[in-house]
C-alpha cells in the first residue's frame, strides 16, 4: 500500500544538513524518512499530548521566563486533569444559523 506524502520546504541549518546528506549515504534512506523517523521516535519518547499541542500552539508569544513557567504546568498534568468533565452537543439548526449569520 502506497504512504502517502506531502511535499514541504524547510529551512535547516548547514551543519545539520550535511550530517543528514551522510545519514541519507549511511543508512539508504532519504533525508526525509530520516527526519520522519526521528520526529517519531521523539514523540514516543517524549509523549504526544493534544491537548498540550493545540494550547502550545495557539498561544501569543511570550518572554522564556513565563514560557518555561507555562511548560512546567502544562509538562504537571496529569490524565485526570485532562480528562473531559462536561460536554455539550451542538444542534446542526444552531450552527447553520451562525453560519448565516457570519
Amino acid at each position: 500500500m502506497n504512504e502517502v506524502r506531502e511535499r514541504h520546504n524547510i529551512m535547516i541549518n548547514p551543519k545539520l544538513w550535511e550530517i543528514l546528506k551522510r545519514l541519507e549515504v549511511i543508512k539508504g534512506k532519504s533525508i526525509s524518512k530520516i527526519i520522519e523517523e526521528s520526529v517519531i521516535k521523539m514523540l514516543k519518547e517524549e509523549g504526544y499530548n493534544t491537548t498540550y499541542f493545540k494550547i502550545m500552539s495557539s498561544v501569543l508569544e511570550c518572554d522564556d521566563k513565563e514560557n518555561e513557567e507555562i511548560t512546567k504546568v502544562l509538562d504537571s498534568l496529569k490524565e485526570e486533569d485532562l480528562e473531559v468533565a462536561e460536554s455539550y452537543e451542538l444542534d446542526d439548526k444552531v450552527d447553520k444559523n451562525r453560519k448565516k449569520a457570519s
